[in-house]
């Protein structure tokens, strides 16, 4: 008898336990989104994503296990000046030393709409799905009357091939005149400048030059001031050997090197050497590329606008409509962008429209002088 009393005590203490530690996971779990909301408003107020813009919000509870959590979905339609990338940023910064973090992070572009999803989770699970439509704006067409040349040249260079492969067929498919930038010596250098200039592309040198920041890694055979004449020299040699085929060279970085009028003559005579022209990518406002090219009888050109200092597409497309104003302001524009995804797609996007609406675009030897 006695023994079954304990037995039964036993039983019993260990179904209070039990539902004691289920009560505390519970209770952990319901805390995993305690907080967040308060964390987070803020950016969500910084990028306009406000009550006026919510088109749903959803609140389940849900367990993990034995844990309950609380699990919100947002949708919102974004205003015209949202911007992705900064969005990311600032929630991220927003949750560092917090218990959550960004899990998911993508878009899908479609016709007329791009559409943004994210989600922020604590532990293994997420708490907060976020789902964001951002109209895409509409292509800039002037009218008639305001286009001052009919069918204005327009070149595109792209710089920093040579890293991978990965865009440069999607790039080759647009079947419009496009500049490649090729950096040296990097592992497939060769290949795209030759796939490149197989298929009537042109090719140019994107050359290492010293910037002034020291917060970003330089590429390894950067040119900088203080160098010795013969060391540039047996420098850009070896460099334009790794990058064969090419009808030009232009500065990747450059900064500080563009600014030196001793070492751009250096740099400008050798290339001259070589029967090449130089492109100025504009680094610094202080360039005086122009006039040592002048001096020398060089073939120059120079950056009118660059097309992606931010990834996001509709800033890119933005840019272009820019690039297509200009050239029909004034003739003709060169635009620098690079060798990434979003980029790529917006060109694929874009160009064909400008092709119809007057745009002649052409290589960049076309528009130096």
């Amino acid at each position: 008898m006695k023994r079954s009393r304990q037995v039964i005590a036993l039983i019993v203490l260990l179904i209070v336990l039990g539902g004691i530690l289920v009560l505390r996971g519970q209770r952990a779990g319901q805390d995993r989104s305690a907080g967040l909301e308060k964390t987070i408003s803020g950016a969500f107020l910084s990028f306009g994503l406000v009550d006026d813009n919510l088109v749903r919000k959803t609140v389940d509870q849900r367990r993990d296990r034995n844990a309950k959590y609380t699990f919100t979905f947002l949708e919102y339609n974004a205003p015209k000046a949202f911007e992705w990338n900064g969005f990311q940023a600032e929630l991220k910064a927003r949750l560092k030393d917090t218990p959550f973090c960004i899990s998911r992070a993508d878009r899908e572009a479609r016709r007329n709409v791009t559409v943004y999803r994210l989600a922020v989770s604590s532990g293994t699970v997420d708490v907060l799905s976020v789902m964001i439509h951002k109209a895409k704006r509409a292509a800039v067409t002037e009218p008639a009357a305001a286009k001052a040349v009919s069918n204005p040249r327009v070149a595109i260079v792209i710089d920093d091939f040579g890293y991978s492969l990965n865009n440069l067929d999607a790039l080759l498919d647009i079947k419009q005149p496009v500049t490649l930038s090729v950096l040296p010596n990097q592992r497939y250098s060769g290949e795209v400048a030759r796939r490149a200039e197989s298929r009537g592309y042109e090719v140019i040198l994107h050359l290492p030059l010293e910037p002034h920041r020291k917060d970003i890694a330089e590429e390894a055979g950067t040119i900088k001031s203080g160098m010795k004449a013969n060391d540039i020299a047996s420098r850009i040699t070896k460099e334009i050997a790794s990058v064969p085929g090419i009808d030009g060279v232009s500065n990747h970085m450059g900064s500080k090197a563009t600014e030196d009028k001793a070492l751009m003559a250096a740099v400008l005579k050798n290339i001259k050497a070589h029967k090449l022209y130089f492109f100025d990518s504009l680094t610094s406002e202080r360039s005086v590329c122009g006039d040592v090219a002048g001096a020398l009888g060089l073939k120059y050109g120079r950056r009118d606008i660059f097309l992606d200092n931010s990834s996001d597409i509709e800033f890119i497309e933005g840019q272009l409509n820019e690039l297509e104003r200009l050239a029909f302001a004034r003739g003709k524009a060169i635009a620098i962008c690079h060798d990434r995804k979003n980029t790529i797609a917006a060109l694929s996007t874009v160009m064909p429209r400008m092709a119809k609406e007057g745009i002649k675009f052409v290589y960049l030897s076309e528009l130096v002088e």
